[in-house]
């Protein structure tokens, strides 16, 4: 997987993505209306949305009363995020993000892991590790396939079908336990203790 590639895209699509906004942020809201509770996490804590795109998931966290914040390695994205008014930046967590150990309460990040080689999902879950005082939440595929899915993946060039098959094994190279909640069909929340 080329990074440079995928961060050219993702700002050259940003504009036409920033349309799915609405609807992003809407099935985000349902996520965590019906599942919060299965985090177990303080009202007050502070969250750093790890990939953030646009803001959708950000924004999501802030509606529910959290201190979100949102980082983007794709600058186009995460400058709409900001345009609406949410703490989003430009930055880059495989390279390492500029916070203290143990800065954010909760880190997040939402179809993101899928995309990145093992290598990079290695790094970046080492650096949500480091970020994190409480746990890490990776919101990203579930283990069952579809064909749609896997269409739409094989374009990109990710690495979708590596993950569905070790991901859960690469994150315990990292995280003390990893809990598995089914949250939709196609979806799972991975619970992970550093």
């Amino acid at each position: 997987m080329n990074l440079k590639k995928h961060i050219f895209i993702f700002n050259a699509i940003a504009s036409i993505y920033n349309w799915f906004f609405g609807g992003q942020y809407s099935r985000y809201m349902k996520l965590l209306s019906e599942n919060i509770h299965r985090i177990q996490i303080d009202s007050k804590a502070k969250i750093l949305d790890i990939g953030c795109g646009t803001g959708a998931f950000t924004k999501a966290w802030t509606d529910m009363g959290f201190d979100a914040a949102g980082v983007d390695s794709a600058s186009r994205m995460s400058a709409l995020g900001k345009k609406r008014g949410l703490k989003c930046s430009h930055g880059d967590a495989l390279g390492g993000l500029p916070f203290p150990d143990r800065s954010f309460s909760l880190v997040v990040f939402s179809y993101v892991a899928h995309g990145l080689d093992r290598e990079k999902r290695i790094s970046l879950y080492r650096e949500a590790a480091r970020l994190t005082s409480f746990k890490v939440l990776i919101h990203d595929y579930g283990t069952e396939r579809t064909l749609g899915t896997d269409l739409i993946e094989f374009l990109e060039g990710g690495g979708y079908f590596e993950f569905v098959k070790t991901g859960i094994d690469e994150m315990r190279e990292v995280f003390s336990a990893v809990e598995v909640i089914q949250v939709d069909r196609n979806a799972c929340w991975y619970l992970c203790t550093p």
